[in-house]
């Protein structure tokens, strides 16, 4: 039976490319606060993926990240704003690459605005890639008011003032709004605007499900605050057993009558290994649709494992089989959607071209095509410019050498595949000069090992495919 997957939300981050998994890749997400008598303003959080850049050596011996960011932003086609900047990424050490975060903050009045984010890896000698989002600023017309609720990755107190700290705390937003299991509590900030200083609210904050709204009992925090011009809150929930699924965060102000003044709320996806989903009755209203059949959804989340960050690595390679279809379901399209918001359906149609193509060439009896080394090198790099194959020759395993022009801003790099056995001729990756795959300096040894580990054909391809 085919099932149409739909698209139920449209989180406000997004993973911005300028082509399918080939260029520089950042979570993008931003949060809107204000400075009585100054004004609102908006933070713009950048979360820069580190397995997409180039790193070079900048002054020392070390190896860093350097990237140009351009922020332009636009009202009625006239640009209002803009900032220039580099970012340099922390220094690698032992060779280890992690993600790292950039925040700007812009002062704005309320209305509709776009926004225009260009990155341009300065290491990678490539073009900017571009994202233009449109931003809704809302009014803070009411006696009292909330902030934006900005989910926490990490906070400390702050000793010099950045572009980080708030209410004297330098907090570091998480960006995206996947929250995986080994994240086990749910940190949040926001701030309370209140024109009548002294005046007495009851804070409510709580989890509920996304669909049908359904308050959770486990997570609901009350408390009696005297406001200020403005109250800085920061609070946690503790979410280790909170199921798989998704929910809203939501904060409410109600008067000393019980009666609601105001409520703010965010979406989060939760996934959690260790415990079982909450089952609701959920609404679902179609816009988009994805065709996929009950039979294929654990085959196609599958294939998502090749462009998967690691969070979402270490979801897609657990045990699927503790989640329920609709579950899965909510998460594939979570996937597509917070990388290209109402172009997620049109950007896995692509997709999906590249999948039923790398399982026509590269599957086996025993494994799929995107499980393969070659399938799945296929799919995150594209087709090589360039192929060598020894399938027959005499002295030394079957070998393949791919060789890329240029991919994911890297210039001259190849992959070098082989297999040992008749009985299954699936070739497996033993080398490339591809930061994070895997490197093997004696690759030319291990395909000579049939005659003793030399031959100066070996050395000629190489040598070619450079």
């Amino acid at each position: 039976m085919k099932r149409n997957l739909l698209i139920l939300i449209t989180p406000l981050l997004m993973l911005l490319s300028s082509n399918a998994f080939a260029e520089v890749q950042a979570i993008f997400n931003y949060k809107q606060f204000q400075i009585p008598g100054k004004g609102i303003y908006i933070e713009n959080y950048l979360s820069f993926v580190s397995s997409s850049l180039k790193y070079k050596i900048p002054t020392s011996d070390k190896l860093q990240a350097r990237l140009l960011v351009t922020q332009l932003l636009k009202k009625n086609d006239s640009i209002v704003d803009f900032k220039k900047y580099n970012v340099l990424g922390p220094v690698l050490i032992d060779s280890v690459a992690v993600d790292f975060k950039d925040q700007q903050r812009f002062f704005v009045e309320s209305g509709l605005y776009e926004l225009e984010i260009q990155i341009q890896d300065l290491n990678g000698n490539s073009k900017p890639i571009v994202l233009n989002k449109f931003i809704n600023i809302k009014p803070y017309d009411l006696q009292t008011n909330i902030s934006d609720i900005e989910i926490i990755d990490y906070l400390k107190k702050t000793e010099k003032k950045n572009d980080f700290s708030k209410s004297g705390y330098d907090i570091y937003p998480m960006v995206s709004n996947y929250i995986p299991t080994e994240v086990e509590k749910l940190a949040f900030y926001y701030e309370i605007y209140n024109k009548n200083k002294f005046e007495k609210v009851l804070i409510k904050e709580y989890i509920e499900t996304f669909y049908g709204s359904k308050l959770l009992p486990s997570y609901i925090n009350r408390s009696v605050k005297k406001l200020n011009s403005v109250t800085p809150i920061i609070h946690a929930f503790n979410i280790k057993k909170l199921p798989t699924g998704n929910y809203n965060l939501v904060v409410e102000l109600r008067d000393s009558n019980n009666k609601l003044i105001t409520k703010e709320k965010v979406f989060i996806q939760r996934v959690n290994v260790d415990s079982k989903p909450v089952v609701v009755n959920n609404k679902k209203e179609p816009t988009l649709t994805y065709g996929i059949s009950d039979d294929s959804l654990d085959y196609f989340l599958g294939s998502l494992v090749p462009i998967a960050n690691t969070l979402e690595y270490t979801f897609l390679t657990g045990n699927l089989d503790k989640f329920n279809d609709t579950l899965k379901e909510q998460y594939f399209i979570n996937f597509w959607q917070t990388r290209y918001g109402v172009d997620g359906v049109s950007e896995w149609e692509k997709y999906r071209a590249k999948v039923k193509e790398v399982e026509q060439r590269f599957g086996t009896k025993t494994r799929r095509g995107y499980e393969t080394d070659m399938g799945r090198v296929f799919i995150k790099y594209g087709k090589p410019n360039d192929i060598i194959e020894k399938l027959n020759e005499q002295g030394t395993y079957p070998y393949a050498i791919w060789h890329y022009y240029q991919t994911q801003n890297r210039s001259n790099v190849i992959f070098v595949f082989y297999h040992t056995t008749a009985v299954a001729r699936e070739f497996e990756l033993i080398h490339s000069d591809m930061p994070g795959e895997i490197t093997n300096r004696d690759w030319k040894y291990l395909v000579n090992m049939r005659v003793g580990g030399k031959d100066n054909r070996v050395e000629e391809d190489a040598r070619r495919m450079r």
